[in-house]
């Protein structure tokens, strides 16, 4: 298990609370979600595959983006830096938490 501040554990929630609320619900079906205590989602996809997504997902998503292995435009990777080395995610929009969760889950950007 990974150890964070609480800082920074409030910034991935908040994330993955806006890619489950709003930004992933055009390629994906919520099974399950859990937003207090253990953050936990089941999603299952366009392709029926169902898929985890918990802080680790959103965090694996965010460095892959900010590292540039994952594709997405220049003004998105810098929003999701800026906005990881603050810790403060409110600027990151449903399209910005959408494409941390894809980025996390498939290691790409395949919807949007």
């Amino acid at each position: 298990m990974t150890t964070r501040t609480n800082a920074r554990t409030q910034f991935l929630t908040d994330i993955y609370v806006c890619a489950l609320e709003g930004g992933i619900g055009y390629w994906s079906t919520c099974i399950e979600y859990r937003r207090s205590t253990t953050q936990r989602a089941v999603i299952e996809d366009l392709e029926d595959a169902l898929h985890e997504i918990t802080l680790d997902t959103i965090a694996r998503g965010i460095n892959a983006v900010a590292d540039g292995s994952v594709a997405v435009s220049d003004y998105l990777r810098n929003l999701i830096r800026a906005a990881s080395r603050s810790n403060d995610a409110g600027d990151v929009d449903a399209i910005a938490a959408d494409d941390i969760a894809q980025a996390g889950i498939y290691g790409e950007v395949i919807y949007g």
